[in-house]
């Protein structure tokens, strides 16, 4: 995460100032905030310069003058899973475009939730990718936990008249696929 300190759009780019731009990468897909809509939303950078921590993208529209935003913030998409590894484990082809949809919004949620959890638990992880087969799999089997819970109260969905028991194990595993849950790393 890195906060703007100036912003402008000319010829349809749109140039940031950041207080810091290590380990940004052109390429990389990002999530630029708190540009009052100007420059918001998100955006894979076109440049990026290290000495003067400033990075580029596309963005179409009127040009803007330079300004200082009051809280911009340019945060980094976690891109460890995608749909195509969650549906690859789930077993299943998605019927709808609601469930493509739901599965889209379950696969951003694991990719940050489970960063997050190891950002928390004092790891320096990549952002764009997933640092080992254990974590990937940790971040995919997250995702479809939420996935398989759609619409239930507390638990996976069941038509048994008696109800199932919550899974236990599987968060359980998930964390330990993320190496969290035990002493921080130095």
């Amino acid at each position: 995460m890195a906060t703007i300190t100036t912003a402008s759009r000319t010829d349809d780019v749109a140039t940031l100032v950041l207080d810091d731009a290590t380990g940004l990468v052109a390429g990389e897909h990002v999530w630029v905030y708190g540009l009052n809509h100007k420059l918001d939303g998100h955006h894979v950078l076109l440049t990026v310069d290290l000495g003067t921590n400033t990075v580029t993208y596309d963005d179409k529209g009127d040009d803007v003058a330079a300004f200082t935003p009051a809280n911009g913030l340019l945060i980094e998409e976690i891109t460890w899973i995608d749909e195509d590894d969650v549906q690859v484990w789930l077993g299943i082809d998605l019927a709808t475009a609601n469930d493509t949809a739901f599965l889209e919004f379950c696969v951003a949620a694991a990719n940050d939730f489970c960063y997050r959890r190891r950002h928390n638990a004092g790891y320096n992880d990549n952002p764009t990718v997933a640092p080992h087969g254990d974590v990937k799999l940790g971040t995919i089997m997250y995702a479809a936990i939420q996935y398989r819970t759609r619409g239930s109260v507390d638990g996976y969905a069941s038509f048994d008249t008696m109800g199932t028991v919550t899974p236990i194990g599987s968060m359980g595993q998930v964390l330990q696929l993320l190496g969290c849950g035990r002493p921080q790393v130095a």
